[in-house]
């Protein structure tokens, strides 16, 4: 599956902005972003049309994805409380994040999941400067998920 690109929008923060032009949909690995498609658990064929049994892929795609992002237990967590839906649909993880100058620390603006029709199952944010960060990852989520998944979930 190739990835998708998505114009970024403006969140209202320049730095991050500039570093990011497009959001990809599906995997990558930047400075601005991480992202990783965890395959459904009835997915059987890999890349190469290698035969596995069900489940096997969507688990090593989890076993990876526990080691990129920052919030790895919400991650986890996540998958595990919709375990059913990801049976059968692939899910795409994100997580945004800009350089802090000077120390050259990540500075992560939080994580969503999504399901492979692009429907927000959930997110995360840090509570540390949650005001600055929520608001970037709110704009970043309308910009990937579906309207109807992000106002279910925002506006609950």
């Amino acid at each position: 599956m190739l990835p998708t690109l998505l114009k970024c929008p403006r969140v209202g923060h320049k730095t991050f902005e500039n570093s990011l032009p497009s959001i990809t949909v599906g995997d990558a690995n930047t400075a601005s972003q991480i992202s990783k498609i965890v395959r459904a658990h009835s997915s059987v064929l890999d890349e190469l049309q290698m035969q596995y049994q069900p489940g096997e892929l969507q688990k090593a795609d989890l076993v990876a994805a526990s080691t990129m992002f920052t919030h790895r237990r919400f991650v986890l967590q996540t998958f595990e409380n919709h375990k059913q839906l990801f049976k059968h649909s692939a899910c795409c993880i994100f997580q945004f994040q800009t350089t802090i100058a000077g120390s050259g620390e990540n500075f992560v603006f939080g994580i969503f999941i999504t399901d492979g029709d692009r429907n927000l199952i959930d997110y995360c944010v840090d509570t540390a400067l949650a005001h600055k960060r929520r608001p970037v990852l709110h704009r970043l989520m309308r910009a990937v998920c579906t309207a109807s998944s992000v106002a279910r979930r925002l506006d609950h």
